[in-house]
């Protein structure tokens, strides 16, 4: 898929829905490469790696990229509100496996007159997700528990359970997502 059919990028708020290592920032990679403005996508991962480089930077000791969770979360926020509020809408790279993390951008998209628009990515099973993490570089690999849990959440979620979020459009990726996948 190189973005979403009838789908007005990046004027939406596009919310990629799966597990750690699902392929999210593979799709997102080639959607960016089609042509979607990189400005426009808000990345937990990347964010964290931003503030983890600063960090070292400064001299900080290196605390390993998930302890920058919070902080990217406050600055991911910031950024779509922005985007939103400009009327230009975002592509956000993160799990979103809870429901109260897939509301904010509804309701964000809604308060700026901006589609909702869901990616579901496939529900992979503990192994396959196991084997992409370790493509990570080891700091930013996923703990074998949380994959677990990320994977027994995303089993739980539907295209409808995403529409009855208040999604517009959902779509769906379909099987695994092909080998560019991480």
């Amino acid at each position: 898929m190189t973005h979403p059919p009838g789908v007005p990028l990046p004027r939406a708020v596009v919310v990629l829905v799966g597990a750690a290592a699902s392929g999210k920032t593979t799709l997102r990679r080639r959607w960016v490469a089609a042509g979607l403005d990189p400005g426009c996508v808000v990345s937990l991962d990347d964010l964290r790696r931003r503030l983890r480089a600063e960090d070292l930077h400064r001299g900080a000791a290196d605390r390993g990229a998930q302890a920058y969770t919070l902080p990217a979360l406050r600055r991911a926020a910031r950024r779509c509100d922005a985007l939103a509020g400009f009327g230009v809408g975002y592509l956000a790279d993160a799990t979103h496996l809870r429901r109260s993390e897939r509301r904010v951008h509804v309701a964000r998209a809604a308060a700026a007159g901006l589609p909702a628009v869901a990616v579901l990515l496939p529900a992979l099973d503990v192994a396959q997700l196991l084997r992409r993490d370790a493509s990570r570089a080891p700091e930013e690999r996923v703990p074998a528990d949380v994959l677990a849990r990320h994977a027994h959440r995303r089993s739980l979620l539907s295209a409808d359970g995403l529409r009855a979020d208040g999604f517009e459009h959902v779509l769906e990726e379909p099987g695994e997502p092909g080998k560019a996948g991480r």
